[in-house]
């Protein structure tokens, strides 16, 4: 149950990220948890909600690793 949580939240975030009528935009504030001023969003988004000049590019890469890191510890368990 919890594995399909996890898919389903992984889906809806990529879907998020290449749907074009959301395209460029942080989305809603209280999705953040500092709001504006959260230190994650910043790294990826600009204070109007648009993508930084590598912002889209460095998502990929930080979700591609991320989910390679989580497969290479949980490698051990299989």
């Amino acid at each position: 149950m919890v594995f399909c949580s996890t898919l389903g939240a992984l889906a809806s975030f990529l879907i998020g990220i290449l749907d074009p009528r959301v395209l460029n935009k942080a989305g809603p504030d209280w999705l953040w948890m500092g709001g504006r001023d959260d230190v994650i969003r910043n790294l990826y988004f600009k204070p109007n909600g648009s993508f930084r000049r590598y912002g889209r590019p460095a998502l990929f890469v930080t979700f591609v690793a991320g989910s390679a890191a989580i497969a290479w510890m949980l490698h051990p368990l299989m």
